[in-house]
């Protein structure tokens, strides 16, 4: 998310200043705005906020660039009506252009699959481990459980990856450690993972660059991995777990012009089901494109979680209402962020105007929600 203002009031506080002045005096506004020093001109507008006299500051406006928020922010937002709008429409704007048109190139994916699977393998012939989860793509694709040296166009992740998903054990102490089969030391012995040996097992220690090194450039779906596996090693290693969820989102902006709401964004589980559904509405998306259905029919079918961008502009007054509503603790997590990034950047330009903006609580020292509240101020119940 990112909020810029591109656009706003020249000397805002001297015009709403001046507008409240003029209600009182007889000389012109422009004489006036010739005389207030911006000193002066704070002076009066902390005496126009404390008294709640508001309607001056409709006089001003400020035009915001809102990028990277989802429409189920758009729908929230636009129920703001004192305000203009100017939306990224998805009618002319396909956000999947590129692999419309394009021809499937499935060569390096291929590549990726076979290393996967010849690790995966290998790893489950030594171990006496099943390979019967992935059975159908080791005959698919004839594979015989190579060392690394012997596959052709290794990619060496994706091979790891196989052989943790076939015969690594994540242990269950604290500190955890990360074990594979003594017979599979051969393998190891290019990488550098400080590896030690103990009770005839290869013990990986430092899990978290192992982990990192096997995830970090995988597609969540198209690629060959353990989902159990995964969240497993999460739930043991949280700082592994926060630079998991770090490519997860970055992967649903790039591969989904999407992003996921805070509570689904804070475990891998989730997440990982999230980007499940929108793999299965983009495909239909694409799907229906291709047999000819115009974009603005076919998008009916994207989730509320595409992405968008918005020029907004609104006036002071609208601006307070709001802050008002929106950086409060009870509006959803990502309005109230987007609020609380634009609150603070209309303060660098008009501090005074905004001075007393924000969640009502913070200025009232109680909760006007009554027993609604977040619990962070005592409840009103005057």
């Amino acid at each position: 998310m990112k909020v810029t203002i591109i656009s706003h009031t020249p000397e805002p506080e001297k015009v709403a200043a001046a507008a409240a002045r003029l209600c009182y005096s007889k000389i012109s506004a422009t004489k006036i705005m010739d005389n207030f020093s911006q000193e002066k001109a704070a002076t009066f507008i902390k005496k126009l906020m404390d008294m709640g006299h508001m309607s001056p500051t409709e006089h001003v406006s400020f035009t915001f660039a809102i990028d990277g928020v989802s429409r189920t922010l758009l729908a929230q937002i636009t129920r703001h009506r004192i305000a203009s709008y100017s939306v990224q429409s998805l009618r002319y704007n396909n956000p999947f252009d590129a692999e419309i048109s394009k021809s499937v190139d499935s060569d390096e994916l291929e590549s990726e699959y076979i290393s996967y699977l010849e690790g995966f393998a290998l790893s489950c012939k030594l171990s006496g481990n099943s390979a019967a989860k992935n059975q159908h793509l080791i005959d698919k694709f004839n594979i015989c459980g190579l060392m690394p040296q012997d596959v052709e166009n290794l990619h060496k992740a994706s091979y790891l990856r196989g052989v943790f998903d076939g015969a690594g054990l994540i242990s269950d102490d604290e500190n955890y450690s990360l074990a594979f089969p003594m017979e599979l030391k051969s393998v190891f012995d290019a990488v550098h993972f400080n590896i030690t040996q103990q009770d005839n097992k290869l013990l990986i220690q430092k899990a978290f660059d192992f982990g990192l090194y096997i995830y970090e450039n995988m597609d969540f779906v198209k690629s060959l991995y353990d989902e159990e596996k995964l969240i497993a090693l999460c739930e043991k290693d949280s700082a592994l777990s926060k630079q998991i969820l770090v490519l997860m989102q970055d992967f649903i902006e790039t591969k989904y012009y999407a992003m996921a709401p805070e509570s689904i964004a804070a475990s891998p589980k989730t997440l990982l089901t999230y980007i499940k559904g929108l793999d299965a509405c983009k495909k239909c998306y694409i799907d229906l494109v291709r047999m000819g259905i115009d974009q603005e029919d076919a998008r009916y079918i994207l989730p509320h979680g595409t992405q968008t961008r918005i020029v907004m502009t609104m006036n002071v007054r609208s601006l307070y209402n709001f802050f008002n509503l929106r950086c409060c603790e009870r509006a959803q997590t990502e309005i109230r962020q987007l609020a609380n990034l634009m609150l603070a950047e209309v303060k660098k330009i008009a501090p005074g105007l905004f001075e007393t903006a924000g969640a009502p609580c913070e200025a009232l020292g109680y909760c006007p929600e009554g027993d609604m509240g977040c619990g962070k101020y005592p409840p009103y119940h005057g």
